[in-house]
């Protein structure tokens, strides 16, 4: 028994018998009574039959992190890696980064004053200990954080993402991994536009088909 929306991120794959053995009170994948579980299982007779069960439930998560993980983070249309990739961000990020701090200039100066109080701190402690550590430009480099949001949610971020070949509004199976492929952002969003077409085409003719038998049946 396959329970599914397509358009859900969770998958139940349950076979019919389980479903009634839990009815009937029994473990849900051996059949076997309350009193032969084992200490401490309410549900499950066992660890291994819950481990068993959990097995038959999917996540989109999980579901796109084994495409990847698989097939490898490299765009199977246009064929960059995540080596390429790397590169790019790097750049990408140092723009985002230089562009943030010029809209926010007072977060240098609180990092400046925290870098200079750490500073002083240590020295300090250096002189109780009869040592001082020579400081190097990197110690006093200012760079405030960036939040992950403002990285990640800038639309140049290059990533690999799991897409469906054909897309479910079109007739794709949602979790068929014959009907995934991993490509890149850029990739992505392109097919994205593309399959945004078909499915307005798509919508169009169903409209047009539904208006024909409604005219069909006035008549």
């Amino acid at each position: 028994m396959k329970m599914v929306n397509p358009r859900e991120n969770i998958k139940y794959d349950i076979p019919k018998e389980w479903v009634e053995n839990f009815k009937k009170g029994c473990c849900p994948v051996c059949a076997k009574t309350k009193f032969e579980f084992d200490k401490g299982m309410k549900v499950y007779c066992s660890k291994k039959c819950r481990i068993e069960y959990s097995k038959r439930i999917f996540t989109w998560q999980e579901k796109r992190d084994n495409v990847i993980k698989c097939r490898g983070e490299k765009c199977q249309k246009c064929g960059n890696t995540k080596e390429i990739f790397d590169k790019r961000n790097k750049k990408i990020k140092t723009k985002i980064y230089m562009d943030y701090l010029k809209e926010h200039p007072e977060l240098v100066e609180l990092k400046r004053k925290e870098l200079m109080d750490k500073a002083e701190n240590y020295y300090k402690k250096a002189q109780m200990l009869d040592g001082i550590k020579d400081y190097s430009e990197e110690d006093y480099e200012i760079r405030p954080d960036v939040p992950y949001e403002i990285i990640k949610g800038n639309d140049k971020w290059l990533s690999f993402e799991v897409d469906h070949i054909i897309a479910v509004a079109l007739g794709g199976d949602f979790w068929d991994e014959a009907n995934l492929q991993v490509l890149c952002s850029i990739c992505h969003k392109e097919k994205t536009k593309k399959d945004a077409k078909k499915i307005a085409e798509l919508r169009k003719k169903e409209k047009k088909l539904k208006n024909n038998k409604t005219i069909v049946g006035l008549g």
